[in-house]
């Protein structure tokens, strides 16, 4: 008899757990909070990794692309008319000639020399190292 009265307590012990059981509107609504924030907090982090990548971008291009040409006027003894007459002996794969802006890498020859440029994702100019020194290389 005394097990069956334990039993019992037990059960209603845990028919009470159960109508008690989740969380209150107050809790639920502090969680939000605080997801809330954090996520005001993480956006501009965030924002600003996409434009600091495609600046990487850029930079990456410009030095492959100052390579390639290097190379081509070892070989022809002149720096290329265009871009495109790198392609596909000195650079593999062309998606075009692309800035941070997604806009054509500008190119042009002088003489022996060339000037590469492109804009960054906030529209500032950016130089390729080799630009303007090909009378310098050989």
């Amino acid at each position: 008899m005394l097990k069956k009265l334990k039993g019992k307590k037990h059960f209603e012990k845990l028919e009470r757990r159960k109508c008690e059981a989740g969380f209150s509107l107050i809790e639920v609504i502090a969680v939000t909070i605080i997801i809330g924030v954090m996520a005001t907090m993480l956006i501009p982090s965030i924002n600003g990794v996409g434009a600091k990548a495609r600046n990487t971008k850029l930079k990456n291009d410009l030095a492959t692309l100052d390579q390639a040409i290097a190379t081509y006027k070892l070989e022809q003894g002149s720096v290329p008319e265009s871009l495109n007459n790198l392609i596909p002996d000195y650079i593999g794969k062309n998606k075009g000639f692309k800035d941070a802006k997604n806009e054509d890498l500008q190119y042009s020859v002088s003489g022996n020399s060339y000037t590469l440029t492109g804009s960054d994702s906030e529209g500032n100019t950016v130089t390729s190292d080799g630009s303007a020194v090909g009378d310098l290389q050989g």
